[in-house]
């Protein structure tokens, strides 16, 4: 019984984590195939591959006036399936407040 629990309470952990938004600041680059590419401060690349309606609804990252801009991100990370089946994680926009 205890090693049920157990499994039950990680199991609960590992998606719990996977619903927790987190933020970063960072210049956006630009869009490119699918994908919005942005940089931070340390010069660390980072890239989503969607965003949420609220996000999309502030800022149309489409456009090429939003290239150098600085946002706040609010992100989460998803598991999902590629192509062929294989899983992968996928980091979604959720929030977006423009800086500068």
């Amino acid at each position: 019984m205890k090693i049920l629990v157990t499994f039950f309470a990680l199991v609960s952990l590992f998606f719990g984590k996977n619903q927790e938004t987190l933020s970063i600041k960072a210049t956006f680059n630009g869009y490119e195939e699918g994908f919005y590419y942005f940089t931070d401060t340390n010069d660390y690349s980072f890239f989503f591959e969607g965003e949420e309606s609220a996000a999309t609804e502030k800022f149309d990252l489409t456009k090429k006036k939003y290239i150098g801009k600085k946002f706040n991100i609010t992100y989460k990370v998803e598991t999902t399936k590629g192509e062929y089946g294989e899983e992968y994680y996928a980091s979604i926009i959720v929030d977006l407040v423009q800086t500068e």
